[in-house]
């Protein structure tokens, strides 16, 4: 058993975290025609999954917003919809 307190869990508000590595927001320039996300957002997030806490970045939440090209953006439906196999993806890595 290892007693390296970095890999002990944590309660962190209402958020239980299995340990305690957070991976930082990362600005990726990945994002397909009209910003939407593609494969290979959902795969920079589902690589490291077992982070005890990801906090997404560099994600535009309007037009007016997008501070460079190719940055994924959350404000249409096609960009929800984008986000969704990343999100799906780390979900179904907790508990590995």
């Amino acid at each position: 058993m290892n007693h390296d307190p970095l890999f002990a869990p944590l309660q962190l508000g209402t958020i239980q975290m299995p340990n305690r590595i957070i991976m930082a927001p990362l600005t990726r320039m990945r994002g397909g025609a009209g910003n939407v996300p593609t494969a290979l957002n959902a795969k920079c997030y589902e690589q490291p999954a077992s982070a005890g806490l990801i906090i997404a970045g560099g994600t535009a939440v309007s037009h007016q917003g997008q501070g460079y090209p190719g940055a994924p953006g959350i404000y249409t439906e096609d960009q929800i919809n984008g986000w969704r196999p990343g999100t799906d993806a780390v979900h179904s890595k907790v508990g590995e």
